[in-house]
């Protein structure tokens, strides 16, 4: 397996080694690589939970398995334009390699204090995190607003 192969699956890992709600079209990658699944459940080997990227493209591939688990774009207002970029998570592997690809992340919690969240807020974080990451963006209106779709039908 490939080194960004392995850096992936650490990011799906990163809040633990059962992966709620595996994005449909992981599925089947996952179940070639042997990976027990159940539903929407995946339980990935230990190896990947204790995993810490080490290289650049590592830390990129990490990000990106992190996000499409546990990661979400955010317009509170979609008409403003302003799309946060929000992980269900407050790992602080994934804190350090947002750090080290010059983002500035904000970890945060919930109302009642029990669930942590990083957030990148600033549109040059956002902007970035899309042009280095890459990341699956499943809904148009979402593409949309962080400027992936230019052409207007």
């Amino acid at each position: 397996m490939r080194r960004a192969e392995r850096a992936y699956l650490a990011g799906m890992a990163v809040a633990g080694c059962v992966v709620d709600n595996v994005k449909p079209y992981l599925k089947p990658w996952l179940q070639s690589l042997g990976v027990p699944m159940s539903g929407g459940r995946a339980e990935l080997p230990r190896r990947y939970c204790r995993y810490s990227p080490r290289t650049l493209l590592e830390h990129i591939y990490f990000i990106k398995g992190a996000f499409e688990t546990y990661g979400e774009f955010f317009s509170g207002d979609p008409h403003s334009g302003g799309v946060v970029v929000i992980f269900k998570t407050g790992a602080k592997k994934l804190v350090k390699s947002l750090r080290l690809m010059g983002l500035d992340p904000l970890e945060t919690t919930d109302e009642s204090g029990n669930r942590k969240f990083i957030v990148l807020y600033s549109g040059r974080d956002v902007r970035r995190f899309l042009k280095v990451v890459k990341p699956v963006v499943e809904d148009v209106a979402v593409a949309k607003l962080v400027g992936l779709c230019t052409r207007s039908s």
